[in-house]
């Protein structure tokens, strides 16, 4: 499945396949909403979740890497052998 195919999906089948078949990479916090990435074939995809809600508000797909700078702190690079 590629990134456009994705976004075309209902949030509801975007969770599903993020929980099945992404690879979790990190987590952080930014304001009231904890963002957890993962590697989902061949993209990144941002899951947004309210932290008073407990709900999943948005989910975000994207390749550039623009997006992982407030992620670099946080993941810890040995784990890829670099």
């Amino acid at each position: 499945m590629g990134i456009y195919e994705f976004n075309q999906l209902p949030l509801d089948g975007q969770e599903k396949l993020v929980w099945e078949d992404g690879i979790f990479l990190t987590n952080r916090l930014e304001q009231n909403f904890g963002l957890t990435l993962y590697s989902l074939f061949d993209f990144y995809v941002e899951v947004h979740l309210n932290n008073e809600t407990n709900e999943i508000e948005k989910i975000r797909a994207f390749k550039s890497i623009e997006p992982l700078t407030p992620y670099l702190d946080e993941i810890d690079l040995t784990k890829f052998g670099i």
